[in-house]
């Protein structure tokens, strides 16, 4: 994003995004309020629920990210080493349509990060970023020569 573009983004302040599904839950449920950054600094880190538009449909989606640039991800029957995209998953598990479904996103469909849930007042919080022991899996990935570049 050109740094004009972001610094109006940045200016207009936090976006306010609903929770609409399930696909999130326990994390986020239907019903959630939450602050979005537009304008993150950097790439969010693995782990943090990002507020994308979705391949296909532009759709607004509240996914966590799985993977980013340079990590192994197993899509469908073979490894891929994502480029400029991100691997993004619901915490739902298989009723979440996500990347299993269509595949890495480009990161230019990034909206913003979510951080802060401010509605209902009984779940007021940060929004916790899951860790993922997912590096160990990548370096054994790798090693076993199965990756498609």
């Amino acid at each position: 994003m050109p740094p004009a573009q972001a610094w109006r983004r940045y200016r207009r302040g936090p976006l306010r995004v609903a929770v609409a599904e399930d696909s999130m839950t326990p994390a986020l449920q239907p019903g959630d309020w939450l602050l979005v950054d537009p304008a993150p600094r950097r790439w969010p880190r693995r782990g943090s629920v990002v507020v994308v538009r979705q391949p296909g449909t532009g759709m607004l989606a509240i996914k966590r990210l799985a993977a980013g640039p340079g990590d192994v991800v197993l899509a469908g029957t073979e490894y891929v080493r994502l480029a400029d995209e991100a691997w993004l998953l619901g915490d739902g598990g298989g009723h979440s349509v996500d990347s299993r479904h269509y595949g890495p996103v480009p990161l230019d469909a990034l909206v913003g990060r979510a951080w802060f849930r401010y509605w209902p007042p009984r779940r007021i919080g940060l929004i916790p970023r899951r860790r993922s022991s997912s590096a160990r899996a990548r370096a054994s990935i790798a090693s076993k020569g199965k990756l498609r570049r």
